[in-house]
Formats: C-alpha cells, sequence, structure tokens
C-alpha cells in the first residue's frame, strides 16, 4: 500500500498540468477568435479604404481630378460594376494611404460626365474596362497597369512615379505654357546663375508636399525674356539674387473670361517662402494683369570681329629686267609693283563701333 501512494500522486500532477495546458490553449484560441472577430467588426465599419465615386457629382469629381491630392482611380461600366475589385486594391488599399497619402476610388469613367464627355474621353484612355490610373499633383491622369500585382510593394514602385515633385526647367516655348501659365498657380524662380537657384529652391521645395497644385519653374533670365507689366514691375523687391514670382490663373464659372494675377515674393526666407506660397495657392493679395505673361529668348549680341592682317605669299624673284631706256622731254608715270600691294594690310571684317555696340546693348536690355 504504501508504494502505490508516490506514484498515484505523480498522476494526479500529470492531469493537473493537462488540464492547465488545455485552459491555456482555450483561452488563447478564444482570445484569438475574439480579436479576428473584432478586426472583422471593425473592417466592416470603416470599410477596406475604398471610396466609390459618383461620376454626377461634378464638385467632387473635380476636386479628384484636379485638385492636386493623389488618387488612384479604378475605371468601372455597367457590366464590371458589381464585379468584385481586384485583390491588390482591397487588401492594400490602406496600406497606401498609410505610406504614399494615396487615396483609392472607383469610379464610372466611362459614363458621361456634366461636360458631355467621359473621363476615359477628357483624358484620351482606352474607352472600356479594364482601365485604372493615378492623378496628383494637378498633372494628368497616368495609366497604371495592375495585372501580375499582388503585393504592397509592386503596386506602391509603380504608383510612385506618378506622385513625384519635380521643379522643371523652361528649356523651350512651348513648355512656358504647358508647365505654367496654363496652371491654376505656378512659381517661377527667376536667376542668371545656378547659385541663385539653388538658394530660392532650398526655401521653396519643403512648401511642395503640402501644396502640391502649386508648380514649379526655373527660368534662365540670361537666356529668356520675361515681360511684365508696368504696375507689377513697381512692386518689385529690390534686386539681390533670383526673382520669385507667383502667377494665377481663374477660370470664371459662368464662361466669362480667364483672369491672371501675379506678386513677387518679397523676402527670401523660411517664413518668407511659407506665407508667399500659401498666398499663391490660394490667389491672395494678388496684382491684376491683363494677360498672361510671355517670354521670348534673348537675342544674340553681334560680336566683334578683327581680321587678322593679309600676309603677302612669298614668291620667287623675278629675274632682272633690263635698265629702262630713257625718253628725254617726255612725262613717266611710277608704277608699283603688284608685290607691293600684296603686302598692304587690310582688314577682311569691319570692326563694329563702340557706340554702335552701346546702342545695340541698350536696346536689348529688359526688365527681369
Amino acid at each position: 500500500m504504501m508504494s502505490k501512494r508516490p506514484q498515484k500522486r505523480d498522476i494526479e500532477k500529470v492531469s493537473w498540468k493537462k488540464r492547465l495546458g488545455g485552459v491555456a490553449f482555450l483561452l488563447i484560441m478564444c482570445g484569438i477568435g475574439f480579436v479576428s472577430s473584432l478586426m472583422t467588426i471593425w473592417s466592416f465599419i470603416v470599410g477596406n479604404g475604398i471610396t466609390y465615386l459618383d461620376v454626377q457629382d461634378t464638385a467632387k469629381l473635380k476636386t479628384v481630378l484636379f485638385g492636386g491630392d493623389p488618387w488612384l482611380i479604378y475605371c468601372v461600366n455597367n457590366e464590371t460594376i458589381d464585379h468584385r475589385l481586384p485583390d491588390v486594391l482591397e487588401e492594400h488599399a490602406r496600406t497606401l494611404r498609410r505610406s504614399l497619402g494615396l487615396q483609392t476610388g472607383v469610379l464610372q469613367c466611362f459614363d458621361q460626365t456634366s461636360s458631355g464627355r467621359s473621363v476615359a474621353q477628357r483624358f484620351k484612355m482606352r474607352l472600356k474596362p479594364p482601365l485604372a490610373f493615378v492623378v496628383a499633383n494637378g498633372n494628368n491622369p497616368r495609366e497604371l497597369g495592375l495585372l501580375g500585382l499582388s503585393k504592397a510593394e509592386d503596386l506602391e514602385k509603380n504608383i510612385k512615379p506618378a506622385l513625384a515633385l519635380e521643379v522643371k526647367r523652361i528649356d523651350a516655348l512651348k513648355q512656358w505654357s504647358s508647365l505654367c501659365t496654363s496652371r491654376r498657380s505656378c512659381v517661377v524662380i527667376g536667376h542668371k546663375n545656378f547659385a541663385q537657384r539653388d538658394t530660392a529652391l532650398n526655401f521653396l521645395k519643403p512648401m511642395q508636399d503640402k501644396y502640391r497644385l502649386v508648380k514649379f519653374v526655373t527660368v534662365d533670365t540670361a537666356f529668356w525674356q520675361l515681360k511684365l507689366e508696368e504696375g507689377l514691375m513697381q512692386s518689385r523687391p529690390p534686386k539681390g539674387g533670383a526673382d520669385v514670382l507667383c502667377l494665377t490663373r481663374d477660370e470664371p464659372k459662368d464662361g466669362g473670361n480667364t483672369s491672371f494675377g501675379a506678386f513677387f515674393m518679397e523676402t527670401l526666407s523660411s517664413s518668407g517662402a511659407k506665407s508667399f506660397i500659401e498666398a499663391c495657392a490660394a490667389h491672395a493679395g494678388v496684382v491684376k494683369i491683363k494677360a498672361a505673361p510671355r517670354i521670348k529668348a534673348r537675342p544674340s549680341k553681334p560680336k566683334t570681329v578683327k581680321a587678322s592682317p593679309v600676309q603677302a605669299r612669298a614668291r620667287p624673284r623675278p629675274p632682272p629686267s633690263p635698265p629702262a631706256k630713257k625718253k628725254v622731254g617726255g612725262k613717266v608715270d611710277q608704277v608699283g609693283s603688284r608685290a607691293a600691294l600684296e603686302s598692304e594690310d587690310e582688314p577682311l571684317f569691319e570692326a563694329v563701333e563702340e557706340s554702335e555696340e552701346e546702342e545695340t546693348s541698350g536696346n536689348d536690355e529688359e526688365s527681369e
């Protein structure tokens, strides 16, 4: 009897361990199930991060397409509107919002809007599904291929180029309109050297991410002339570094004429840049101008060219001529030799007079 008791106690200890392990397992499983249930309920309440847009809501549609904020739009038509969205969008829409600040929307891109055209027609995209695009920074939409994408990293890699914020350099006349004067707000950095440009950009570029709708361009005023109205030139701050100018464009809602405005940045500093960009985006405190400013290439100045003296080529010495016979009582004309004529210094081009050069440069001077 005494030998059996320790064995019984060991069995009881093992059974209690099993019971405790089972209880712990049940608690863990219940906890996991509880958390999973909460996540399911929360996802149902807040959704998957995808917004369904009404193509007839003109105000909202303009905000999405032209407001500057990043959007990924998945297009549907009457046949595909009830289809399930691609898994890569349903699973990663919230991830895109957190990592890129990108909102995801579903839109009937092939239905007519209030303008009489569909969104696909307006931006010359394909006119039937599948179609998805990314729009940001006030730029035209960029089509996005979703086929074969399953990971958030791959999707982000394809989206990022459309979200990039750039400062464009004006290299051609057509760029001036497409990159600046056709935009609602454009900041022009006029400079004569890279140091002036870079100093101004150091203060302005940090504001780009917040004010995505404002376009930034640089203009080399050593090459380009920018014509501005007298009233605007009077508000120009004293020279010293780059000239920073805000150009604004307002399209009236009633179909009237487009109006333009502009103003200079007063102080080149962090606080000055902040208030300047805020006012430029809001079109506050602008000087009204009659038309959008134009640029043109500066005329090249004539170069002064001095010709090198003409050097006579060496000729073989002619044989000595017999002595001329003197004519008594007659007149003799003295004619120089050919070699003597060619040895004279005669310029090939006439130099520009200093007074003429000053006059030309004076005509080229423009208000910068």
